[in-house]
């Protein structure tokens, strides 16, 4: 229907597992139709890619390896073309290889397989919600003009099929920004935040070379009485400046080669799927330029203006004045710069306490999960998949170091296994739920995990596939759909009211568990047991008396006592499944705090500097204050309120900028407000306790100075 597309896939994440090469291995895998590689316009680097016709069931047994896979799995053999490898318990022939540079839509993916539809499933079947999309724009087609026709077509389509396409709209991104769009928030405070610590470090050098070039006043007199015009310092300065600097920005690239392997190692998870971390070409050539640009702007124009004088005679006191005041307004640069950074910081790393206070909804102590899927073509039936899984936990309960075991769909913290919608008995005609969220598991399963049970009994051996179907929620479902009443005994179905799907009575309600991270609220959700609605990709938790190694070894003994060609993959101690879920934000913050933290140091250090060398130069004023009889007091507090002055300015404009500049990162926060009080509050005491420790230091030194000596040497 739409004429801004040229042309239009679809692709679902799977998970497919080669055989016969060793130990069964997982790969990550994407189920696409056959055009795919058509409407992304990438060439294979060997062989082919898919025919449309390959979408359909009984052409389907062909796949696509990525560069890596082909690389690491088959030794990068250029005669893999036309071979047959076993993908879950069937042959698929590798038609083609990818190139290294390829990747879709991130870095993880292994292996492309088509759908295998049969050919009237995509006219009859109008509910594929799990599918992604991805089409190409004609050309001279705006991205705008794609989302008016979609819309019109999506409200066309409501008309059309009415049953399953109301109130389903249309939403049109470039695949780029989608990419980007969890992590861009992230990325650009990062960004900010190593900006505003550059500016903190050129502020820093700024002040150094006014001091530095006060000290050589005469020097660039004699220079200039000499013959030296003003462009001949001005080179001189340069080249001083862009020797220290080329020097640091080598140190800098240095340790960001260390850094980028440190952050690979440490902490994988934190880098977007779709990125690579590394340094290319764009970096190198940004590192000259602010190499370059930094010494120019932050060391030659102070240096010169601290070093206007021609005079061989002159004394430097107006000059000292001058400078002094681009001193403190540099420090005040510097403390605001500084306040934003500490402000955002503590924001963060209050959000990260009030989340790992969070209570998981399970007890994640002691266990671990372990993922497997049972191969269609070895498991063709449910009967066959239950009597499996029945056998796993029988084997596992029997080993004494076990204490409980469960299985389920999909595990809390991992999102959800499907939804669909919902019909509560009672409600009048029309009135629905939708996107309820489905799982399955065995009896033993909320034990196993630790989720309690709030009201009525789990599934037990009885719930059968030939029993009555029923069916456990949890307690967000009880409240959205029951408005707080006890649920149990009460009756649902999976669809809407003219639907033909059969009714289900709800015999329990259990707490509410996380599903799609600590900072999202629990969605509606409800658990079939296993045996009246079975599924061939499952996932074990086992609980037990002994660590977590000793657990997996114990799980895979037991697996493969019924099945040794079965692979066991996303084996996770439940602990290590609560803190991943909090990774990201936990990285963020441990690197926007040393941001700070350095930002703070550098910001001190600039008033320590520019006070110490203030009351350097003051030092005859000083001593004659003194030889009139001020007592230690008077001038320490002096010099003291010299230096907080710009701080104190610095911190007004860094605590409103904070305050502007936080609202950017609402979506990064969890339980606290931009405008928290508690924040504002310990980074001005922060703030203000290291200033007075760097004021003190340059103060104390100056009312020790001894009059005579002072005056002697004046």
């Amino acid at each position: 229907m739409n004429t801004t597309f040229t042309d239009i896939a679809s692709y679902v994440r799977h998970n497919v597992f080669v055989t016969g090469h060793g130990e069964p291995r997982r790969l990550r895998s994407l189920a696409v139709s056959g055009n795919l590689f058509d409407v992304l316009g990438v060439a294979p680097l060997l062989g082919r890619t898919f025919t449309i016709d390959e979408t359909f069931g009984g052409k389907d047994r062909v796949a696509v390896l990525s560069y890596n896979l082909w690389r690491e799995e088959f030794g990068g053999d250029p005669s893999i073309v036309g071979r047959s490898i076993s993908l879950s318990g069937k042959k698929h022939e590798v038609i083609g290889v990818m190139p290294g540079s390829f990747f879709f839509p991130t870095h993880d993916i292994q292996i492309y397989v088509p759908f295998g539809f049969k050919p009237t499933e995509l006219v009859e079947t109008r509910r594929p919600h799990y599918m992604s999309v991805i089409a190409r724009l004609r050309a001279n087609v705006s991205l705008e003009q794609a989302r008016v026709e979609m819309r019109g077509i999506a409200s066309r389509l409501e008309q059309m099929f009415p049953d399953t396409n109301t109130q389903m709209g249309v939403r049109v991104d470039s695949f780029h920004a989608m990419l980007a769009l969890d992590m861009k928030p992230a990325l650009l405070m990062l960004f900010a935040a190593v900006s505003a610590l550059f500016l903190i470090v050129c502020s820093n050098v700024a002040n150094l070379q006014l001091g530095r070039a006060a000290a050589r006043i005469r020097e660039f007199g004699i220079r200039q009485a000499l013959g030296a015009g003003r462009w001949r310092l001005i080179c001189q300065l340069m080249t001083e400046s862009l020797i220290l600097s080329f020097l640091g920005g080598t140190l800098g690239l240095t340790m960001a080669i260390g850094g980028r392997l440190v952050l690979l190692h440490s902490a994988p998870e934190a880098i977007p799927r779709f990125a690579e971390l590394r340094l290319d070409g764009w970096v190198i050539v940004f590192a000259v330029a602010v190499t370059l640009f930094a010494p120019m702007l932050f060391g030659v124009v102070p240096a010169m203006a601290g070093a206007r004088s021609e005079s061989l005679r002159v004394r430097g006191d107006t000059a000292l004045k001058d400078r002094q005041s681009i001193q403190h307004i540099l420090v005040t640069f510097q403390v605001a710069l500084s306040v934003l950074l500490v402000t955002g910081a503590v924001l963060l790393v209050r959000s990260l306490i009030r989340l790992e206070r969070i209570a998981p909804g399970f007890d994640p102590g002691h266990a671990v999960s372990i993922s497997l899927a049972l191969p269609d073509i070895r498991y063709p039936n449910e009967e066959q998949i239950v009597r499996a899984v029945q056998e796993f936990e029988r084997r596992l309960l029997a080993e004494p170091q076990i204490e409980r075991v469960g299985t389920t769909l999909t595990l809390p913290l991992k999102g959800f296994a499907w939804s669909g919608d919902a019909t509560v008995e009672g409600r009048p005609t029309g009135e629905y739920e939708r996107e309820l969220r489905h799982n399955s598991v065995t009896p033993g399963y909320f034990n196993a995990i630790g989720t309690p049970v709030l009201r009525g009994r789990l599934s037990n051996e009885f719930d059968t596939a030939k029993s009555p179907e029923v069916t456990i929620v949890n307690e967000a479902l009880e409240k959205a759909y029951f408005r707080g009443e006890n649920a149990v005994g009460r009756r649902i179905k999976f669809g809407r009211p003219q639907d033909q799907d059969p009714w289900v009575t709800i015999v329990g309600v259990v707490a509410d568990a996380k599903q799609d991270g600590m900072d999202k609220p629990t969605q509606p959700e409800e658990d079939t047991p296993f045996a009246q609605r079975p599924n061939n990709a499952l996932t074990l938790v086992v609980r037990g008396i002994v660590p977590p190694d000793h657990l997996v070894a114990l799980a895979r003994q037991a697996v493969w006592s019924v099945d040794k060609d079965l692979a066991l993959t996303e084996i996770t101690p439940l602990p290590q499944l609560v803190r991943a879920s909090a990774g990201d934000q936990r990285f963020r913050t441990s690197l926007l705090s040393t941001f700070a933290g350095t930002a703070l140091f550098l910001a001190t250090l600039g008033v320590y500097g520019v006070l110490s060398y203030s009351a350097t130069r003051r030092l005859r004023e000083m001593g004659i204050r003194r030889a009139l009889g001020a007592p230690h007091g008077s001038l320490y507090w002096m010099v003291v309120r010299d230096g907080m002055r710009p701080v104190l300015v610095g911190a007004v404009i860094g605590l409103v900028g904070a305050y502007a500049a936080t609202q950017l990162i609402v979506s990064l926060l969890f339980g606290v407000t931009p405008a928290d009080p508690i924040t504002y509050l310990l980074t001005t005491t922060t703030l203000v306790a290291t200033s007075l420790f760097a004021c003190s230091i340059p103060a104390l030194k100056a009312v020790r100075v001894d009059p005579i000596v002072v005056l002697r040497w004046e």
